[in-house]
């Protein structure tokens, strides 16, 4: 029997995906610092551990998922996804979405020297990290984002390791500082928005009815519904649309009756968005469907025996030696 595999990173250099290591950082306590791109869906990751560190995520472009044992969680922008040491956590057989992620791990079994930081001072910051209770914690993108994607920019040039270390604490006490502040909700007329989308889903939906139904121009509409959202509103129209096909898919329809019950244009057209989504073609995610009998894996706990049941394109850690981990 397996344990829940604990994640390695390793040094990775491409066009979408960097990842730098303890390595090439050289920051005490920083375990890795990285960086994704996906314009199409990638595999999902299966459930997983670090060891001793904290994992912060957040999206610069996109909405993601991630699963604890605690339950599902959705977070975009602005919104900063947090697991903890030796916490059980993957996306539960959904793939990766479209979108853009900064990430970075913490290991925090050592208070010497964590991020250059004094004893003392190392203290302080792990305990306030622990004594955040949410995995979600809702912050100012405008004040987090450019600390994260600096420190990484630097990094990855091999610039100053220090300052690297102290816009990564500046970003920290942030987000603790965001953590004791309510999570806020959309507008009134962008929560018209969204309601109308759940109301019509099966229509067109044009973005200029919605800005209408919202009181904003159209190009309002688009810059405050991306702000608030994390996610541009056709974009978001579009997910919320293959989470129903999903279901109609399960339910036996055929892939054009999905499509016209959904208003696209094509079930070609469909089967291309429903594929950039989900790396599934409809008829694909069907058959998967059918021999997983429509279950998802529960996220076992951190001492479980084994490795929870994974989806076909889901494998072990050790199996495949994946290197992107959020």
């Amino acid at each position: 029997m397996n344990q829940i595999p604990k994640w390695v990173d390793h040094y990775t250099d491409e066009k979408n995906r960097t990842i730098l290591t303890e390595a090439q950082l050289q920051i005490p306590g920083l375990r890795m610092l990285g960086h994704h791109v996906s314009t199409n869906a990638t595999e999902s990751l299966s459930w997983h551990i670090h060891e001793n560190a904290f994992e912060f995520s957040l999206p610069s472009k996109g909405a993601f998922s991630f699963s604890t044992a605690e339950g599902s969680f959705s977070f975009s922008g602005g919104q900063v996804f947090l697991s903890r040491p030796n916490e059980v956590h993957g996306t539960n057989e959904v793939p990766i979405t479209v979108g853009e992620l900064y990430w970075f791990q913490l290991d925090t079994s050592s208070k010497d020297r964590l991020l250059f930081l004094n004893p003392q001072a190392a203290s302080a910051l792990i305990r306030e990290l622990h004594s955040i209770s949410r995995h979600v914690v809702k912050t100012d993108a405008k004040k987090t984002l450019p600390l994260l994607r600096q420190a990484f920019e630097m990094a990855a040039h091999g610039q100053n390791r220090y300052l690297v270390a102290s816009l990564l604490q500046l970003f920290l006490h942030l987000v603790i500082l965001f953590s004791r502040k309510e999570t806020g909700s959309p507008s009134p007329d962008i929560q018209k928005s969204l309601a109308r989308i759940q109301a019509h889903l099966t229509q067109d939906l044009p973005l200029e009815e919605l800005a209408s139904a919202a009181g904003l121009s159209c190009s309002q509409f688009k810059q405050k519904f991306k702000k608030q959202m994390g996610v541009a509103p056709r974009s978001y129209i579009n997910q919320q649309k293959i989470e129903y096909a999903k279901m109609l898919l399960k339910e036996g329809r055929s892939v054009t009756e999905t499509a016209m019950a959904l208003s696209f244009t094509t079930s070609n057209y469909f089967s291309t968005v429903f594929k950039k989504y989900t790396t599934y073609t409809p008829r694909e995610y069907q058959r998967q469907s059918y021999f997983s009998g429509h279950l998802a894996s529960p996220a076992p706990s951190s001492d479980s025996p084994t490795v929870s049941r994974a989806s076909p394109i889901s494998r072990t850690i050790s199996q495949t030696e994946r290197k992107f981990t959020v």
